[in-house]
Formats: C-alpha cells, structure tokens, sequence
C-alpha cells in the first residue's frame, strides 16, 4: 500500500506517456520541508526538460486533491505537505485490514518456486557458519511465499565422495556411533587419511562400490548420513529452518541424462582425458576466458564420478520440474563451481540456477573448517545463546513461571542469532557479538521484540475491544505519529527490494527503523491518557498496525514475537 497513490494519480492524468514505476517517494532532509519528496529526474527525462522546471510546472498546474495541502517545488523536487489525518487513517486502515498479509505486492502469483539450499555434507554437527545458508535460505523461502509463489524447499544430501567413504570406515571400528561423535570421527578419518596413504585409498575403494551398487556399502554409507542428517535437521529446526525435499547425491550417479551432456561437450571438442586418465572438461572450448579454473574433472580414473558431474544430473533434475524460478544458496567460495557448473550445462542447452551468494560467518582465527575440527558447533551456539537470554528475560519478566521464561529465551537467543546474521548484507562477513546481540536495547533482534512486546502490553491495558476500521475522527498529525505511520507505509516497497535483490537484509534495518520511530512515538505521545478519546483509540489503532508491520516483518526473518518480555 502506497500513501502516496492520490499523487501518482494526479500526475499520470495530467502528464499520461509518464511511468508510475519511476515516481519514487521520499523522506524530505527536514520536516520543515514538508511530509515527502518527489524527485523530478524520471519526468524530466521522460518530458525532455529539466527537472528544476518540470518541479515548477508541476506544482503550477497540477491538482493533487484533498491529499495535499500545500505543494513547493525545491530545485529539483517537489515537497508535499499532506493533509496528515487522512494520511495517517489511510494507512492504518489498509493494515488493519490485510493484517498478515500486509507488506505483500502479491508479485509472485501462480509462480513456482524451487529454492535449494543448507546442504551440509552429512558428516559432522553443523557449525555456525553453515547456518548462515540455512537462515539465508529460509528467510527467502519465506519472502518469496509471502510474495505469493508456491515454493519448494530442496536440501541436497551429499550422501557420496571420499569423505562419507572415510566417515564409514572409522564408524567400523566404533560402537553404537551417535550423532554427539560424528565430528571428532570425521576429523580422525582426515587425519588418518592425510598420515596413512593406504586408508585413504581405502576410502576412494568404498566409493568405487557405492557406485558400481553394492548393497552392503550403500546400506553403510546410508545409515552413516542418515544418522547425520537426523542431527543436522534437529538442530536446524531450533533455528526454524524447515524443508519440503531430500535429494539425495546417490541417486544421480550413472544418470543417464549425464550421457547427453558427455555428447554436447564432444560436440564442442570441450571434453579429453588427461595424463592420470581422468574424464575433464575444457571450459575454453565453451567460452571461458581464464586460465584458473578452466578446467573441470568429470570422473575419475578408476570409473568414480566427480561431485560436480553428479550435481550437474541433480541440476537438471531440478530444471525438470518445470518451476518459474529455480534458485541455490552458495556460499562465496563456490562462485567460481557455480560458474563451470553454468558453461557446462548451457553447451547442452539446459539453465544453470539462479545462486544466491554469501558471506561467511567467522572466528576470530579465520573461516571455520569441518575437516580441521575448528568450528563452533551450532548447537553449542544456541545452548549458550539461549543460557544468556534466560539471564536477560528472568530480569524483565520476574512475574512469569521458570517454563515461561524458558519458552521467551528460546525465542529471544534465535531472535538474537537470526537477525545479527540476516540484517548484514550477504556479501558481507558476519562476526558475531553474542552480549551485543541479545542486548534489548540497540540494534538487535531482542529489541525489535521488546519492541513488540511494549505495544501488546498497551493493547492489553486498554481493555476495550479496538475497532479494525478508524473512525472519521482520526486526529492523528503529530509529527511523531506521522514519522511511524510513513514508516509503516513504506513497508512493501522495502519487501520488494528485497524481493527483487534476494537480500533480506534491508528488511531487518526496515523493522528496526520501524521500531526505533515507534519508541519516539511512545515517549512523545501518550495512548492510554490521551487528551480525547478519539485519540486515544486512533493511537491505539495506529499502534496495532505499528505491530502487525513488525510482526510481518520479523516473520519474514524466522523471529516469533513473545506476548511479553
């Protein structure tokens, strides 16, 4: 919803060959100024003039109706005093209205949606820098279902390669080996293979098997991952990641279709044996113009397949479900993988997925590695987040029963976790600060919710039932009502940048904009003591909408919003 659509109205009926799509709003640099801000730049390009004197033009004769009360063109822009009670009761009437949906433009109607992403090896516990694919992942899931797509959330299991070959091998000769075990084998198997050549040879041996179908190795490799994968997804769902599909790797090796693509390469003159006898790919011959990375192994000598030519299989698989959309998450170190991937599948006339690229989560030693063991487990991160959180809550909420405040510090510690991740640009390393993060103060999930909590406890003092539609009366124009109800109503448009960019981290920044305009209304403007009661119930009606905003947002986010803190 657009507060501003009586504006471009006006302007598209009195200037029609302009485009509505580059009308874009603002905050003006003082409130002196006026309410918004409309830059002439796309109308002077469009009216082949200069924007200083469309901005004159335009406020000379154009009629913007009961909306706008005063009009004045400032060099090149034009700021617009509105009527705000209008404004404002428009706005709060819309969110009251859609609610849930709110914030939603409905861009992805009848549109499918197939999102892969986490895909942790099954091997190890995962650690804190996996989890920023699986929150990434699931915040755009997310999104694009809100933006009405059907979405189809696929995890890819690894459940092939030397590395799960190893990982059996050591499961051999344990006892009872339980998820809790899983990383400290894993990083023995590594270690021995890196000591002893022969158990490392070992390793290719079983891998050789699994693929050639032998039933005793493929029961071994299925129940080392599946143990694996059944920890991994219990901890990933404390962070509320979930998903729709299992892919196994498995199920890709020999695949026939692989067969089509060896033809469109040869075709090409693109793909050789090298001198140890393996099947490569030339990416020269396809376009490719660098040196490093320009040649991609297909298979083995020894007849094994390389994981990127099983992931191109598990690629067209994909591509076969005939979705509108087909998107990855990968972290940054694959763009280089995610490029050959791409060459290799458009020379036999397939689409590569579109990827969704990250930043890594850090230690202050440097990038967390699996197979070295330095890592901080996941589950680890969480039990301390939360331990730190109960603190925090038994302080606020001295009044709730010790299970309360358990259930509140779960959501806080995943709040604090998840928004200090999806508000930093993905490009960007997250080096996370666990005291900053579950602080209730600052810029930080546990504030948004504190936030939120504030407002549903004015709602319950007030006792009455709030009407879902505002009066007439509505003598909202304060400036700092008027500073958070323009702030909810820029709500869409902040979901469509993300939308548009795959980046949730703007919504993150818009809910603790929305939140921080929210706390200077709290302090500038009494709700329950109101001077009239008409204002009074259009403070409590803008703060309902105020929440709904925030808890479509933080939705979007993977946060829940607690009755009270």
């Amino acid at each position: 919803m657009n507060p501003y659509t009586p504006i471009t109205e006006s302007l598209c009926k009195h200037y029609p060959e302009i485009d509505p799509a580059d009308l874009v709003y603002s905050k003006p640099p003082s409130a002196d100024l006026g309410d918004v801000a409309l830059a002439m730049f796309p109308l002077a390009r469009t009216l082949k003039s200069a924007p200083p004197k469309i901005a004159a033009e335009v406020a000379e004769k154009v009629d913007f109706g009961p909306l706008v009360q005063e009009v004045t063109p400032t060099g090149p822009y034009l700021n617009f005093k509105l009527n705000r009670s209008q404004a404002i009761r428009n706005i709060v009437s819309t969110v009251l209205t859609e609610q849930s949906d709110y914030g939603s433009s409905d861009c992805g109607k009848d549109q499918r949606v197939v999102l892969e992403h986490t895909s942790i090896n099954p091997n190890a516990s995962p650690h804190v820098g996996r989890a920023r694919n699986a929150m990434i992942g699931d915040s755009l899931a997310r999104l694009l279902r809100f933006q009405g797509h059907d979405v189809e959330v696929h995890y890819y299991v690894n459940d092939m390669g030397r590395q799960i070959g190893l990982l059996v091998l050591v499961a051999e000769e344990l006892e009872d080996l339980n998820f809790e075990q899983i990383l400290e084998a894993y990083v023995e198997a590594n270690q021995r293979a890196e000591a002893d050549p022969d158990f490392a040879e070992k390793g290719y041996e079983l891998l050789v098997r699994m693929e050639e179908g032998d039933p005793e190795v493929q029961r071994q490799f299925r129940e080392v991952t599946d143990l694996c994968l059944k920890g991994q997804l219990a901890v990933l769902e404390r962070l509320g990641a979930r998903y729709d599909c299992f892919d196994r790797e498995s199920k890709y090796v020999r695949d026939a279709r692989l067969e089509k693509i060896q033809e469109a390469l040869r075709a090409k003159d693109a793909v050789f044996v090298d001198e140890e006898e393996r099947l490569v790919v030339d990416l020269s011959k396809l376009g490719y113009p660098h040196e490093q990375g320009r040649y991609f192994v297909l298979m083995r000598a020894n007849g094994s397949s390389m994981y990127g030519y099983r992931d191109i299989a598990y690629t067209m698989d994909k591509e076969s479900l005939g979705a509108d959309l087909n998107i990855m998450v990968l972290g940054e170190d694959h763009k280089l993988y995610a490029q050959q991937l791409q060459l290799i599948l458009e020379s036999a006339g397939h689409k590569a997925p579109e990827s969704v690229y990250y930043a890594y989560i850090l230690l202050k030693e440097g990038k967390m590695s699996t197979r070295q063991g330095k890592v901080v487990l996941l589950s680890d991160f969480l039990d301390q987040a939360a331990a730190l959180a109960v603190a925090r809550v038994e302080e606020q909420c001295r009044d709730l029963s010790a299970e309360e405040q358990q259930a509140i510090a779960e959501k806080v510690a995943v709040a604090a976790i998840r928004f200090a991740v999806l508000r930093v640009n993905p490009n960007k390393n997250v080096i996370f600060d666990m005291e900053a993060a579950l602080s209730f103060t600052g810029d930080t999930g546990p504030y948004i919710q504190y936030c939120c909590a504030r407002i549903q406890s004015i709602l319950r003092k007030a006792e009455d039932k709030i009407p879902t539609t505002p009066s007439a009366d509505f003598p909202l124009e304060a400036q700092a009502e008027w500073q958070v109800a323009a702030t909810v109503a820029e709500f869409e448009e902040a979901l469509l940048a993300a939308y548009e960019q795959r980046n949730v981290a703007g919504i993150g920044l818009y809910a603790l904009e929305l939140a921080r305009q929210f706390t200077t209304f709290y302090h500038e403007c009494p709700v329950l003591i109101a001077e009239s009661e008409a204002l009074r119930l259009a403070r409590l009606q803008l703060c309902q909408a105020v929440l709904q905003t925030l808890r479509n947002a933080l939705y979007l986010l993977g946060i829940d919003v607690p009755e009270q803190m």
